[in-house]
């Protein structure tokens, strides 16, 4: 069973971008409410297609986002909480920003391995 792997600037390129498959990325931030309810529903759809999609969380702190101090964060103009972005080949081929029940993000998931 796989699991929700944590990432930050320092193994981004490794985990993410030099992935061979797909790989979503969660950026949160503490105390973000949206953040909170879709964790656990992230954490259940790594069990159930981990196989095929890599899930990963990128935690920012708010000093990062106050200073512009975190070049990920930057380059993929994550502005609030939770970014969800789907990589393909070190790209992203997806992205949402806000909270999605499960369904929703079962059918997010789902697209980004029918284009795989």
């Amino acid at each position: 069973m796989a699991s929700v792997v944590n990432v930050s600037k320092d193994n981004f390129h490794e985990e993410v971008l030099a992935c061979d498959r797909p790989v979503l990325v969660d950026f949160y931030a503490d105390g973000c409410g949206p953040c909170e309810f879709i964790a656990p529903i992230l954490d259940e759809l790594a069990g159930e297609h981990g196989d095929q999609l890599k899930f990963t969380k990128f935690y920012v702190s708010m000093d990062e986002v106050l200073n512009n101090s975190n070049e990920v964060v930057e380059k993929y103009e994550v502005m609030g909480f939770p970014t969800l972005l789907i990589f393909k080949g070190g790209k992203v081929a997806q992205s949402h920003l806000g909270a999605m029940n499960r369904e929703e993000l079962l059918a997010f998931v789902e697209a980004a391995l029918e284009t795989a």
